[in-house]
C-alpha cells in the first residue's frame, strides 16, 4: 500500500476476480474506488506530492512492465516509459518533478529517473549489482534503496549530488 499525502487515503494492489487491479481507499469512511484494472499488469502505486495523481507500473497482455501516471479523478493514464525491460517500483520526487523506479534494462535492477513529464530515463545508481525499491528523503537530495553486492541484500542511501552510497544494514541474505 501506498499512503496519500495528506495520509486519509490508500493506494493498493488488490487481485480481486483473478486479476490486479489499482484501488484508493479512504481510511475514514472505508469508500474505496478502482484505479486502474487495465488487461495485465497493474501495480507499485505512489501518490503525487499533490495527490492527484499515482504513478503506476502497468503491462498489458504482453505482460512488459512500464511506468505511467494516471490521474486519479479522470483514470487516464500517460506511459513515461516504452522499453523491452521490466520498468516497476516508481516513485515521486517530493518536488512532483521527477519519478524515480527500478529498471533491468542495464541487465540488472538499478534506479532510473525520468521527468514526470515524459523523455529519456537517465541512470542513477551504479555501484552493486542490484539497486531497488528506491524512496527519496522528504528534501529530495537522498535516495533509500535494496543494495545487493557480493550477495547481501542490504538498505543503503545514496546522496543524489555527491553519489556516495552508505550501506546502512548488515548481515547476509
Amino acid at each position: 500500500p501506498a499512503w496519500s499525502p495528506d495520509s486519509r487515503q490508500l493506494a493498493y494492489v488488490s487481485f480481486e476476480g483473478n486479476k490486479s487491479s489499482i484501488f484508493i481507499q479512504t481510511l475514514r469512511s472505508g469508500n474505496r474506488f478502482q484505479v486502474s484494472n487495465k488487461p495485465g499488469i497493474n501495480g507499485a502505486p505512489s501518490f503525487s506530492p499533490d495527490g492527484r495523481k499515482l504513478v503506476v507500473t502497468l503491462g498489458g497482455v504482453d505482460g512488459n512492465p512500464d511506468i505511467h501516471i494516471v490521474d486519479i479523478t479522470t483514470r487516464k493514464s500517460k506511459r513515461l516509459t516504452t522499453h523491452r525491460a521490466i520498468d516497476t517500483e516508481g516513485t515521486w520526487s517530493p518536488d512532483g518533478r521527477y519519478i524515480y523506479f527500478t529498471s533491468d534494462r542495464s541487465g540488472g535492477p538499478q534506479v532510473y529517473r525520468i521527468s514526470a513529464n515524459g523523455g529519456s530515463p537517465e541512470r542513477i545508481t551504479f555501484e552493486g549489482s542490484y539497486n531497488a525499491r528506491p524512496r527519496l528523503s522528504p528534501d529530495g537530495k537522498k535516495l533509500a534503496m535494496v543494495h545487493n553486492d557480493r550477495g547481501n541484500y542490504r538498505i543503503a542511501v545514496m546522496d543524489l549530488e555527491s553519489k556516495n552510497l552508505l550501506v546502512l544494514s548488515s548481515g547476509q541474505q
